[in-house]
């Protein structure tokens, strides 16, 4: 039976509590990461991702870290997988760097990110380490103007790990999760996603009376409609299922 771990990605709510946990298992109960990692077992574990502003998240990495040291410790030495999306993508990077630092480093035989993204404070999570053997990364494609001042991380690896190479899909940051957008009020399918205040990207500078600033831009508006974030988003998960499967996770 293997040992899978995952940390799912950034809801809205800035404080811990029953009700924020309520409603993040409404909003996550589709998302791949949970399809992956909960109610598998016992060895398994599923932590829901960090708060807006990035709260918990350590929090999640010392679990899921202890939780594989005692499995491991009780006589499980079975495969382990980390899955992430988003900053909890960044959550499962982290988690094999500390598996990297034991006297004997744990092996990882596989990871599976989605859309991972370092927005995190004291993590460095630009770089798999090379205890993973095997990892798959999906991402947003740029073009898809989705939540574009979030700059991926896990995009880069020693060359002791198998990397498949990084696929892009023409849907939004929560598309990528496996929670794609929903029309609202008033709304159609067929109407392109505001995320609304978004996340800007920096893009150059400008020159002011003060000297020279940052120019940033980026309003929250996608190139993706209600209509097609569905659609890719069940394309991620169809294009993730053979990797889990072929290394027997799923």
């Amino acid at each position: 039976m293997a040992i899978i771990v995952g940390i799912d990605g950034t809801d809205g709510w800035w404080v811990n509590g029953p009700w924020r946990d309520k409603s993040y298992d409404e909003n996550f109960k589709n998302s791949f990461v949970r399809k992956i990692a909960y109610g598998k077992g016992p060895n398994s574990k599923y932590e829901r991702g960090p708060l807006t502003h990035g709260g918990n998240l350590d929090n999640s990495v010392s679990a899921c870290y202890q939780f594989i040291l005692q499995k491991i410790a009780s006589g499980v030495y079975d495969p382990i997988l980390l899955t992430g999306y988003s900053r909890g993508a960044a959550g499962v990077v982290e988690v094999a760097k500390y598996l990297n630092r034991v006297r004997v480093p744990i092996a990882v035989e596989a990871m599976m990110l989605f859309d991972c993204v370092d927005r995190h404070v004291t993590f460095n999570t630009d770089t798999v380490p090379p205890n993973v053997k095997n990892v798959l990364h999906v991402m947003r494609d740029p073009a898809a103007q989705s939540r574009e001042g979030f700059g991926n991380s896990g995009t880069k690896h020693f060359a002791a790990t198998k990397y498949e190479p990084l696929k892009k899909f023409m849907c939004t940051h929560g598309g990528m999760g496996g929670c794609p957008w929903k029309p609202g009020k008033g709304q159609k399918q067929s109407d392109y996603i505001d995320e609304g205040m978004g996340v800007p990207r920096l893009t150059g500078v400008i020159s002011t009376p003060m000297g020279v600033s940052p120019k940033f831009e980026g309003d929250g508006m996608t190139k993706v409609t209600f209509q097609q974030d569905a659609a890719i988003s069940t394309t991620v998960w169809t294009y993730a299922v053979p990797y889990l499967q072929r290394h027997g996770f799923i």
